[in-house]
């Protein structure tokens, strides 16, 4: 965060469309001093719609298609959540979200979360809508391998439009001529907004390549005899077309959430906008694309209008959060539509001119791959940088960046030599203390386990972030089958305006009390204060009974258990600079916002009596720990070893934890025989967040004891290893590639 120009506004954008993109593009080539931004989008990618025909046909990758945008929000300095709207509040600027968060607070709202053509008919849920494409892209790879299996399947595109011309050639093209395809439009002709020549020309197309057309068709009906794998679309007369799979491009509708907001839409549920692309009833709300009506300049719903869109939006929401006059948005009456119709052709439409040809396809791949590099190859802006002179260059440290969560700890070295030099008296209460994940302390009768834990963010989402430190800091009792009962909490806001502060604070501790609420643990206390930026730490105090797992059980012959995946470390230093994507980013999250409870409850249950969480020193570190606690050594399996997808990537790309380097000293009690740079091996030395559980298992129950983890959601948890039967020589890592 830059401390001299603290946030004062924030500007929330719902969803990720084309004209989004282009609002945190332009944010991001230019910031607004004052405004945060954040975008909250029901998923991590947004696919460029002028390029779904060609990715159908096989021409295009996934990835040549689809914008990342944590990757573009990292540029724009912005936040990104991924999330499902529910509603808006109004009156209070708050968006609600699924998932029983906390609702989001703004000051400036825009929607630009496109629509979806799923049909409102009885049977409905068998025919696959095309939008959201985002969803028909992830679904795609098993749709197209469902309908190769067969070379007599029959296909049914519903819908009227260029999509479905479009959708329908490619499909021949991607399949062959083996699969049957039959357009179903409810209009007397396709096409029909375009002229005549454009709709001949389109019908001789379709006939070249023997797909069938079915007009005046209404569907209102779909039912699936699962018996011969069927479905049949009636219309309003009764009458039906039979297909083994069904395809919607129909009209787009408008999210129901939007009604359901009492917002101001038109007759259809879409968000009625000005000239300004602002919403009358609340001008702090503005939209754009396909969920919006444009007041006195209807147009059907288009991409080409939410491109056209977004350069205004951009600029109108920065003059509205500044107190600027407004720009006028004018929606060109005709625009031109560019149709792919066969392999390398196309034709351009606009009112009543039509022209078709190979060069066309030329410049329409253009013009599209033109649009995709503005967010695919995101410039890089200068940044002001202090450098030292002289003699302070040998001791400076690498501040370049610096990673958040446990990839933030001091190094394990570094921390040895601080507690080696301190003065640390144990009394006769303390039953287990320094070294361990947490304290056990006598007091009276009882037993009490004692613990803390805290770092910076590491994510967008400050609700997400109070789950993952939550969860972080009750790992350490998990780890040593403590039952954690109350808590406290230590909490920096960087500075801000008042409502922001307020609504970062809110959220953290949402988060972590939803977490605490789920684990049975009273937060009891706490203390707040300005940072620089947001970073939290809890002090959790447990219960502990007989069987209290410890480093230093680790027994001969004994399995190692690991419950989560590793590359946490990894994936969260690429997402930071962009080179980890999305869905990777999103896959480690949903790593760390999982409990260990259930975990350890299992191992309890298999009387296991060594155990350690892994966090920052990595999966080598917290083992190396173990070890020399247990006097004995182990065998690891490199192949065994579960990581999380990119990770393994990242390293070899050199994307690194600021931590790794000083893990990567744990290498040095390793015997391998691979090279020292395999990935796999510095892997062992990433550092993690919220991570799985490391325990030592009866060999004789260990594939019992995994089988009953991953039933209950520990899809990842694995036999990594052993324990070595002559321990000999101490703390030895032998690893086995």
């Amino acid at each position: 965060m830059n401390t001299e120009h603290p946030y004062l506004r924030d500007l929330l954008l719902i969803g990720g469309g084309h004209a989004h993109v282009q609002v945190m593009r332009r944010f991001g080539m230019k910031p607004e001093a004052g405004v945060r931004l954040t975008m909250i989008s029901r998923e991590s990618t947004t696919p460029y719609t002028g390029m779904l025909p060609g990715f159908i046909a096989g021409e295009y990758l996934e990835q040549e298609i689809v914008i990342d945008l944590l990757k573009l929000a990292r540029f724009a300095d912005s936040r990104f959540i991924e999330a499902n709207v529910e509603r808006v509040d109004v009156v209070n600027r708050r968006v609600h979200l699924s998932g029983g968060r906390t609702p989001i607070r703004f000051d400036a709202l825009s929607i630009n979360t496109g629509g979806d053509c799923t049909l409102d008919i009885p049977g409905g849920e068998v025919i696959q809508p095309v939008k959201p494409i985002g969803r028909f892209i992830h679904n795609w790879s098993r749709t197209v391998a469902y309908l190769s299996r067969s070379s007599q399947v029959r296909v049914a595109i519903i819908g009227g439009g260029p999509g479905s011309v479009e959708l329908a050639l490619a499909l021949r093209q991607r399949l062959g001529a083996a699969c049957e395809i039959t357009i179903v439009a409810r209009p007397s002709e396709l096409m029909k907004e375009h002229g005549k020549r454009v709709r001949r020309h389109i019908a001789s197309a379709l006939n070249d390549h023997d797909i069938h057309v079915e007009c005046d068709f209404n569907v209102v009906a779909a039912e699936r005899d699962v018996n011969v794998r069927q479905i049949t679309l009636r219309n309003d007369e009764g009458a039906g077309i039979t297909c083994h799979h069904a395809l919607s491009v129909t009209g787009v509708g408008a999210p129901t959430w939007l009604r359901d907001s009492g917002l101001d839409v038109d007759e259809h549920g879409f968000l009625k906008v000005n000239r300004y692309l602002q919403t009358e009833a609340a001008p702090f709300i503005f939209g754009a694309g396909d969920a919006v009506s444009l007041i006195g300049q209807l147009r059907t719903k288009s991409g080409v209008y939410a491109v056209r869109e977004g350069p205004f939006l951009a600029e109108n929401l920065r003059r509205h959060l500044t107190g600027q006059q407004l720009k006028h948005f004018r929606a060109q009456r005709r625009a031109l539509a560019l149709i792919r119709t066969e392999p390398g052709r196309a034709t351009a439409s606009r009112g009543w001119v039509q022209v078709s040809g190979n060069w066309l396809w030329h410049y329409k791949d253009w013009i599209d791959r033109r649009f995709m590099r503005r967010f695919q190859e995101l410039p890089t802006m200068p940044e002001q940088t202090f450098r030292y002179r002289g003699e302070l260059r040998t001791d400076a440290p690498d501040a370049s960046m610096r990673c958040g969560g446990c990839g933030a700890k001091i190094g394990a070295d570094l921390l040895q030599r601080v507690l080696h030099r301190l003065d640390i008296h144990s009394p006769s209460s303390v039953h287990m203390g320094v070294g361990e994940d947490a304290a056990v302390v006598n007091f009276g009768s009882g037993t009490l386990a004692i613990s803390c834990d805290g770092f910076r963010t590491m994510v967008d989402d400050p609700w997400r972030f109070g789950r993952i430190a939550a969860h972080h800091a009750l790992n350490d009792l998990y780890a040593m089958n403590s039952e954690p009962t109350v808590a406290v909490a230590l909490v920096s806001v960087p500075l801000m305006s008042d409502n922001l502060m307020e609504e970062d604070l809110f959220q953290l501790m949402s988060g972590a009390i939803s977490v605490f609420n789920e684990s049975g643990v009273s937060l009891v206390g706490g203390h707040t204060a300005e940072g620089v930026e947001l970073s939290v730490g809890f002090t959790v105090v447990g219960t502990t009974g007989f069987n209290i797992m410890e480093k230093g059980m680790l027994q001969p012959s004994q399995s190692l258990v690991l419950t989560k995946p590793i590359g946490v470390g990894a994936i969260l230093a690429g997402g930071m600079d962009g080179r980890c994507d999305a869905h990777a980013v999103e896959a480690a999250i949903h790593v760390m916002d999982q409990s260990n409870a259930a975990g350890a409850q299992i191992l309890s249950d298999y009387s296991v009596s060594a155990c350690t969480d892994v966090t920052g020193f990595g999966l080598g570190g917290h083992l190396s720990e173990m070890l020399r606690a247990s006097n004995v050594s182990a065998t690891l399996e490199l192949d065994a070893i579960p990581i999380l997808p990119q990770a393994l990537h990242a390293l070899t790309n050199g994307i690194q934890s600021s931590l790794e380097e000083n893990n990567e000293q744990v290498i040095e009690d390793c015997v391998y025989d691979c090279s020292s740079l395999d990935p796999r091996l510095r892997m062992l030395a990433d550092p993690q967040t919220s991570g799985g559980l490391l325990a030592g298992v009866n060999t004789e129950y260990a594939e019992s004891c995994v089988n009953e983890l991953r039933d209950v959601g520990y899809n990842n948890a694995r036999i990594i290893g052993s324990i070595d039967a002559n321990g000999e020589p101490v703390g030895q890592i032998n690893v086995k590639s």
